[in-house]
Order: structure tokens, then sequence, then C-alpha cells
């Protein structure tokens, strides 16, 4: 007898709309038939009038990770959960490598703390500096099952950046085993040259965040990372661009046969710089910085184009409190702005659907099938979990979401699930929202109520395919 029948609903993948019964057994989808197929089932979901898709993947996150002596508010599992009611199927973190670490022994450590989740997850390794042993472990971390990495070109102070020296070596290395290099692309000189002038020039206000990171900051360290791509003949994956400047490089190097990925996240498809203007400006600190409208409008078309391949979350959850922690105060209590002194990160996980259905599909910005190869297929295919993860085929696991097409919801402290008195998408809606949730065959979120548990997530062992 099979495990489950999907039955009635409209599937969508990145290439078709289709009607169409899912059958799944042994947390596998193994037929999808004509609608109407009689057969029996330990359970049957009558997804009439619903859209059928592939679970999203979050490939961009990070979850109990200090920086700057803070971390944030959440746990693997509570991440997981959040993850599901917004569509979620699999995740991928990263390392905590600090400076001496053997990357290897990091990416187990992380491995343990997020076998709590709830949905199936991968590690991102993460690069600060690059010894011979650190050198020679790169393959055993990609046989590991971890063939990502991730390089910070920036946050010297910090102790996360690694040098060019460095980052050439990895890059070589990874290279020679199949792996991907990912680059935090933002140049450490200028943020450090504008951090300092800005301080003798009295603008700290929050406001002035994003001039202290301007586009050429990003741009700089794009264009520096492609040319050693280009100059190594790597593959490379840019997380988080913004910026008119950052796609047009990306569209540029795509043409003359660069092997480079680029991403966005969804607080820079949706927000603008005007959001630190003003009280709460601190809650949308957040690096890179939000940017222009102009920019806004390059990224959405570079998705639409095949330029960006993919969003992600980038989601990085703190509390008001955590935000003004390391804040003075002035006689009446009020905070005084110190663009240099909150923890940077921004909720997203959860709200992800909702923002590229509601801004992206909703306002015709993407197709439903865009919308699945952004947030599904890509990111199982550029980070080695493709057909496994991210499509609805016959042998591929059962992730799959059911989406109520006529369902509003309003992204709103209220709706979302991380207990936080404030979002910084308050005012953003979404017609269209997933109502169940499915991993591997078995449902973990269904009607707005939760039943997955925890530790039920595997670990993802990812090969690369070029």
């Amino acid at each position: 007898m099979l495990d489950l029948i999907i039955k009635n609903g409209t599937l969508v993948t990145p290439d078709a709309i289709f009607d169409a019964d899912i059958e799944v057994k042994d947390e596998k989808i193994v037929s999808i038939t004509v609608p109407g197929t009689v057969k029996e089932a330990a359970r049957i979901i009558d997804a009439k009038g619903k859209y059928v898709m592939p679970g999203l993947i979050d490939p961009h996150m990070h979850i109990n990770a200090p920086l700057g002596g803070y971390v944030d508010i959440l746990n693997h599992y509570q991440a997981s959960k959040i993850a599901a009611y917004g569509g979620v199927t699999t995740f991928i973190d990263f390392s905590n490598t600090t400076k001496g670490d053997n990357v290897l022994d990091a990416i187990k450590s992380r491995r343990e703390e997020m076998e709590h989740s709830c949905i199936d997850f991968g590690i991102h390794a993460k690069f600060v500096e690059a010894n011979d042993e650190l050198l020679h472990s790169i393959k055993d971390i990609i046989d590991y099952g971890c063939p990502s990495f991730k390089m910070f070109m920036t946050y010297r102070k910090s102790g996360v950046m690694i040098d060019d020296t460095d980052l050439l070596k990895v890059m070589e290395e990874a290279n020679e085993w199949g792996g991907l290099c990912g680059f935090h692309a933002e140049s450490n000189p200028i943020a450090e040259y504008n951090e300092e002038r800005f301080e003798r020039q009295g603008k700290l206000d929050w406001k002035y965040f994003p001039e202290s990171k301007p586009v050429v900051c990003e741009a700089e360290a794009v264009s520096k990372v492609i040319h050693f791509a280009e100059y190594l003949n790597a593959s490379i994956f840019l997380f988080h661009q913004t910026s008119a400047a950052a796609v047009d490089l990306i569209r540029k190097a795509k043409e003359r046969g660069v092997k480079v990925i680029g991403e966005t996240c969804t607080h820079y498809l949706t927000l603008t710089k005007e959001k630190n203007d003003g009280p709460d400006g601190f809650l949308y600190l957040m690096s890179p910085p939000l940017r222009e409208k102009k920019d806004q409008e390059a990224l959405w078309n570079g998705l639409k184009d095949g330029t960006l391949s993919l969003v992600s979350s980038d989601n990085c959850t703190f509390t008001r409190e955590l935000k003004e922690a390391g804040l003075k105060r002035d006689a009446n209590g009020n905070v005084i702005p110190d663009f240099r002194k909150p923890i940077n990160g921004v909720s997203g996980l959860e709200e992800r659907f909702g923002l590229m259905m509601g801004e992206g599909v909703n306002k015709g910005r993407i197709s439903l099938n865009k919308f699945v190869e952004l947030c599904s297929t890509n990111p199982a295919k550029v980070f080695g979990m493709y057909p496994q993860k991210g499509c609805l085929n016959v042998g591929s696991d059962a992730d799959i979401i059911l989406v109520d097409p006529e369902k509003t919801v309003q992204l709103s402290k209220d709706n979302l699930h991380y207990g936080l008195d404030y979002s910084i998408f308050d005012g953003f809606e979404s017609k269209g929202w997933p109502v169940t949730t499915i991993r591997r065959g078995e449902v973990i979120v269904e009607d707005g109520k939760f039943y997955g548990k925890e530790g039920t997530g595997r670990f993802l062992k990812r090969v690369l395919r070029r």
C-alpha cells in the first residue's frame, strides 16, 4: 500500500503547470499520475484548488552563529519549525570556523547541533585561513558531503576575513576536487576607511550605514573575485548581491564564460535604504546594506533573465534588545545612534515564501514557474542535492508543499513564529500561502499546526555535478 496520495492538485515545476496526482511510498515520489486514478494509501490528501510545489530550499541562513560577541536567538530545531511554516523543507547553514580550527571538525560539530532539526540539512564549510593542513583537508571535507565553501572578504576586525592569498589557495584546491567557493563580497578597505572617516565627521546615525558600505564596496569585491575565478578557471558563488552594479558585473562575466553564480535575498528585493532613516533604523542593519529602488529593480530583472540564479533569506534573527545591547543611552534613556555597534542581521526564513509570492508572482515580476526555479530547483542544483531535492520527480524525496492560492497572509509579528516584538516586513502580504508542508512524505505542518518532531531531519551528503 502507498503511504500517501496527494490527489487533484495543480503541480508547479520550473517548466510546466498541470493537474496530477502524486503517489508516495518509503519517503519517495513513486508515481505522478492522471487525476482520479483510484488507489489505496495510508493517507489521501485532496489538493483540489491548490498548487502542489516542491518544498523550498534555503541555502543561506545563520543559526546559533556567534559574531562580534552576539548570538542569534534560535536553535536549529526552532529554526526548522519556523522554516516549515514558510514551506521550507531543506536548509543549509555554515560551520562556525574560527582561526586555528580544523574545518572538518567544525563541520562535524555543526552537524551535531543541526541533528536537532525537523527538516533536512546541509553544511557549508567556512574558511578563514589556508595553511597546508587545512588545504589538504579540502578533499576530505568534500568527500564528507560538504562541497560548498564560504569565505568572507571583510570583517577583518572580527577575525573571520580571509586574506586574498589564502583565498586563492582555497579556490584552487577546492576547484581541483570539485568544490564550489562562495563569497561574502565586500571591500574591507573601503568599509574600514569609511567607518573611521564617518566617525570623524560625526555621521554615525543609522541612515549613514548604507553610505559607509556604498555600492562600490560591493562592486570592488565582486569584480576582484570574478577576476580570480577567471584566472583560475574556477566556479564561484556570490552570496547576497544587492546592487545594479553587481548584477551588471555578473552578467558580463557570464557572457565571457566565467563560471559565476549569483544570489540575492528577500530583503534586498523588498526593502530600500530609507528603512535605515528613523528611530528604528537599527532593526534594518544587515551587511551588505539596503540599496535604492533602481538596484531593487535590477535584482528582479537579474532573476528574470537568469543573471541571478536563486533567492535566499540570509536569516539571522535578533531581538530588539540584542540589537540595542551595544548602544549607549542618553540621559533620558534613549539609544544614541551608532551604526557600528548593533549586530547585523534580519529574519527571513519564514517570510521568504510570502515575499516571493507577494512581491514577485502577485505583482507580475516573476512567474510561478520561476518561483519554483529560484527557491527550490536551482538551490538543489547549485549545491549538489538535485534530483533528490528541489523537484517533483519520480524517485525524488517527497518534499512537497500545498499552497492555497486564495489565502492572503499579512507578514506581521503576530502571524510569524519567531516570537519577536517586531517584523521588518510589516505591511507586506501574500496572496498564496503554504497550508501543508511535507518532508519526505511526512506532514510536518498542516492548517497552521506543527506536527514535526525534533531530530527527524537528516544530514545531506551533497555532491556537486558540473
